[in-house]
């Protein structure tokens, strides 16, 4: 009888160590979604110390027209950025629209424009990016 309730004891306790391991690493996945989030910066001040590009500041700070060329050969035509992540790697946009006048040449040149005027919000990748420029002169 003794013997049988060691053996119970012994279960109950390996039991507890494998549900005490599992929560650890739980806890620990959890921990790590955790710090991967990433926090957007609308300051163009410290967008600078992120994201260090002659264009950021000008950007963030004008509401202009700008193209921004991809790696695809696109070119994202924007009104402005509106933040860049904590970690460098994305920035959001308001796009422009189609018919606010661009002049790129649509036929040399895939663009791409808000598809509607109350949908300009969007999240690019920075690193898709090759260059950025002024589509429009003063």
């Amino acid at each position: 009888m003794n013997e049988t309730l060691a053996w119970i004891g012994a279960i109950g306790g390996f039991i507890g160590a494998i549900a005490g391991i599992g929560s650890a690493i739980f806890a620990w996945m959890e921990w790590r979604k955790v710090n991967r989030k990433i926090a957007m910066v609308g300051d163009m001040s410290r967008a600078g110390e992120i994201l260090p590009t002659w264009y950021t500041e000008r950007m963030m700070g004008d509401y202009w027209t700008f193209g921004l060329w991809t790696v695809g050969g696109q070119v994202i035509v924007i009104k402005r950025i509106t933040g860049v992540s904590d970690d460098g790697e994305w920035m959001d946009v308001e796009l422009a629209t189609a018919d606010e006048g661009v002049m790129i040449d649509q036929e040399k040149f895939e663009t791409i424009f808000a598809v509607a005027a109350d949908r300009t919000s969007a999240s690019i990748k920075v690193a898709n990016v090759v260059s950025a420029m002024e589509l429009v002169t003063s």
